[in-house]
């Protein structure tokens, strides 16, 4: 009975340890990507840097927080900020181009204006999906030339077709905080790394189907 309750007691504290130590990680990387993204244009480099973070560590790699981070976010970061900055440019431009053609919608109802807004919105959309894919793709290959990390990222998003969904659904982790004070709170602790855990969780598969792709080229 003894060694059992010093069993249960061992299996506990094991479990017990390891949830703090994921609840430090959600904290201090979600910090961590708070604090780097503050110029706006390093925020995909800063959300690229905790998504790789999270995805060592459900690989079972132990590696340091700080050292670890600032390494990723600062590896190949001219090309993650060209990356960023298309890819924002492009949202932008089909955000506003939505949001004209509902005024024009809503000015004159024609079938022509309602073709328009749903083009945009399918395009705002398609977006989204190949930024989202972008993220295990610059963990696998980093240096790629970026209409082919687009054109690859849109083939992954139909390809993982519920997968992209679920990515979708995870992306408004963060706008739904915003709703309400307290809400933000949990952003500014835990709601973007939550986003990213989330993400490098949601796309494991891909990962390894990406790397699966350059074995099979070697």
């Amino acid at each position: 009975m003894k060694k059992e309750n010093k069993h249960y007691e061992k299996t506990l504290y094991q479990k017990l340890n390891t949830f703090a130590d994921w609840v430090i990680r959600l904290v201090l990387i979600n910090i961590l990507i708070i604090v780097t993204s503050l110029p706006v244009i390093t925020l995909y480099p800063a959300l690229l840097a905790g998504y790789k973070m999270f995805h060592k560590y459900l690989n079972k790699e132990e590696v340091p927080i700080f050292k670890s981070y600032f390494t990723y976010f600062g590896e190949n970061f001219s090309s993650k900020i060209k990356v960023g900055l298309i890819l924002a440019a492009a949202i932008f431009v089909g955000v506003v181009n939505t949001t004209i053609y509902n005024e024009f919608l809503e000015a004159n109802p024609s079938p022509f204006n309602l073709v328009g807004q749903y083009v945009m919105i399918i395009m705002v959309l398609s977006i989204l999906f190949v930024t989202m894919y972008t993220f295990p793709l610059m963990l696998t290959y980093p240096n790629t030339n970026v209409w082919l990390l687009i054109k690859f990222s849109f083939f992954l998003s139909g390809k993982f077709i519920l997968r992209t969904f679920l990515a979708i659904l995870i992306l408004f982790i963060p706008i739904l905080l915003l709703i309400h004070p307290l809400l933000i709170l949990i952003l500014v602790f835990v709601g973007m790394s939550t986003m990213v855990l989330l993400y490098a969780l949601v796309f494991r598969k891909v990962v390894e189907y990406v790397e699966s792709l350059d074995q099979a080229n070697v």
